[in-house]
């Protein structure tokens, strides 16, 4: 390996440790969601597309779809974060709050606003944060035996549990293709990892 590729791959992990903790098994953490138990942690390995510092909102790119996030101000300064850095966003999401029919002409979305654990979340690992996120998305299909809700967001399909019996009620009640904005919590880590030279 030579000298210039060695420096760089070491200012990429320098620069990488404001964003990241050593890895941690979110599942040996026991998280479990109030209403629902045991959590399974989601875990995308996606590309920067396009990072805005000053709002901290940052596009990436997975499979051929781009879509933007927020990341936390928890995990540190985005000044070494670059344009085809990799990161690695771990998540557990609770059951559904909110579903309501998206406006006319609405495209896919999301959008995160930060928040305190109520108490959805138990036992949460170090440097994970919590916070409600709105997708805008096209409804596909709910099973109400399982009670899962499943629709296709700017980051692809997605499947959610809902408990609140308004919330299956408006499911219930949607047809295949009706844009939807639903809310739920997650809790969220994300890690940078360098890119590849």
């Amino acid at each position: 390996m030579s000298f210039w590729r060695k420096l760089a791959l070491a200012a990429v992990a320098a620069f990488a440790l404001p964003l990241a903790a050593p890895a941690q098994s979110a599942m040996a953490q026991g998280i479990s969601i109030r209403g629902l138990g045991p959590a399974v942690v989601q875990t995308d390995r996606v590309r920067i597309v396009s990072v805005d510092r000053a709002t901290r909102n940052v596009v990436v790119e997975r499979g051929g779809r781009q879509w933007r996030i927020t990341v936390p101000a928890a995990f540190g300064s985005l000044a070494a974060v670059r344009r085809r850095d990799r990161l690695e966003i771990s998540r557990v999401e609770g059951a559904l709050i909110s579903v309501a029919p998206a406006r006319a002409n609405a495209r896919p979305d999301i959008s995160f606003a930060e928040t305190r654990d109520d108490g959805t979340f138990n036992n949460l690992p170090a440097r994970w944060v919590t916070r409600s996120v709105t997708i805008t998305a096209r409804f596909t299909s709910f099973n109400a035996a399982r009670g899962i809700a499943s629709f296709v967001g700017p980051d692809g399909p997605r499947t959610i549990r809902a408990t609140d019996p308004a919330v299956v009620n408006m499911l219930r009640g949607l047809r295949q293709g009706d844009m939807i904005n639903v809310v739920f919590a997650e809790a969220t880590q994300i890690l940078l990892t360098p890119r590849r030279f």
